[in-house]
């Protein structure tokens, strides 16, 4: 059974706007990243971070796979 987890993070960009990171993981791993530009209205896939275990951080908050889906709709 799979054990999908979604993490959002939060980044802040120079010019006042933030990207959305949502994290999609599996057991603890990583399996995709989108990255949601709120200035460019716009997402990108990060496929760089796969396969690599996750470590928690007090930044993280709780998402869903409906946010997720939201996001890459920007893709």
């Amino acid at each position: 059974m799979e054990n999908i987890e979604y993490i959002k993070k939060f980044v802040w960009l120079p010019y006042g706007k933030k990207m959305i990171q949502v994290f999609s993981l599996e057991n603890g791993i990583v399996k995709s990243v989108i990255c949601f530009n709120e200035h460019l209205q716009k997402s990108f896939l990060v496929t760089e971070l796969f396969g690599i275990k996750y470590f928690e951080s007090e930044f993280d908050i709780p998402s869903n796979k409906k946010e997720y889906l939201d996001f890459e709709s920007y893709l």
